[in-house]
């Protein structure tokens, strides 16, 4: 029975998603973990996700149902709200965690208490979860400064979304998610509790990435969307420098060029060339790193693929 107080909790949000839940919840309880909870927050779905979860019949999964539906972004905060763990990892209900990458998120952050915030890389797959790619975050271990100026500077989110991310609850403090933002409210979470510590990749795939057509990076991911909310995320961490003035205006089109006029003689104070220039090397870092990584995975391909699949 899970504890009062457990180590971890894997919050579970859910609309909808009851032919997928089976999925996600079995390959949690393969992770190999003893002291934990399932937290199941059900966005008052239409279909049979009650009946599929109490079928489980596990003690340590908690069941919870919205009487409405409160849109995901403020579903994932009431997940947040509700979890008793010292630590937090929300896996998206469309989503398969591989082998063991909780216990070795977890031991980062058990092991080095400066550690905010881990994360890992996805096998991005088709409905039917055939692995169509990898994509690796931000490789290495860092301050969570030198990340978010990252990511501010490229306009690019390195960190992952929210199944790849696992992150000391007391880091959270005060922080929820953004529901004025369509595509980054997932970044500017995860920027936000990098604020308060070191960040950590393990430097592998932890899970595969469900795409299909309802998902929310395919309903939200339009150019003009992404540019705008990157543009006022840079705005409110106030992270203008050289750099990303020079990616939004190649990028951006008439706004951002509208934006990056007005903010260019603040983006160049010698302290924002600093960053300008940090960014820009760590460009280079990751770079180099992903093509030795993308070398490294034809090995880790042939192995690791078709264990999982078969356990699934």
């Amino acid at each position: 029975m899970a504890t009062e107080e457990p180590l971890l909790t894997i919050a579970i949000p859910t609309f909808n998603s009851a032919h997928l839940l089976p999925d996600a919840i079995a390959s949690i309880m393969r992770q190999g973990l003893d002291d934990f909870e399932i937290l199941i927050i059900d966005n008052a779905s239409e279909d049979n996700t009650e009946e599929v979860v109490r079928l489980f019949k596990n003690q340590r999964i908690r069941y919870l149902r919205n009487p409405s539906n409160l849109g995901a972004c403020e579903n994932g905060n009431r997940c947040l709200a509700n979890s008793r763990g010292r630590y937090f990892k929300l896996l998206c209900a469309d989503d398969v965690l591989l082998d063991r990458v909780l216990l070795k998120q977890l031991n980062i952050l058990e092991t080095r208490p400066d550690v905010a915030l881990v994360t890992c890389g996805y096998l991005p797959t088709d409905p039917d979860l055939k692995v169509q790619g990898s994509w690796s975050a931000f490789p290495g271990s860092h301050s969570g400064r030198r990340v978010i100026n990252f990511c501010l500077s490229r306009m690019t989110n390195a960190v992952g979304g929210p199944s790849n991310i696992m992150f000391r609850r007391t880091a959270a403090a005060g922080v929820m998610g953004d529901a004025s933002y369509r595509l980054l409210g997932d970044l500017k979470f995860s920027l936000q509790i990098l604020e308060h510590g070191a960040y950590v990749n393990i430097d592998e795939p932890g899970l595969f990435y469900r795409r299909h057509p309802n998902s929310d990076y395919a309903i939200n991911c339009s150019p003009e969307i992404h540019v705008h909310e990157y543009l006022r995320l840079v705005s409110e961490f106030n992270w203008w420098n050289p750099l990303n003035c020079a990616v939004a205006f190649l990028r951006g089109g008439v706004e951002a060029r509208r934006v990056v006029r007005k903010h260019w003689r603040q983006a160049c104070a010698p302290r924002r060339l600093a960053k300008s220039l940090e960014a820009f090397a760590d460009f280079l870092y990751m770079r180099l790193r992903r093509f030795c990584d993308k070398r490294s995975f034809v090995h880790r391909d042939s192995t690791l693929i078709p264990q999982q699949k078969n356990l699934i």
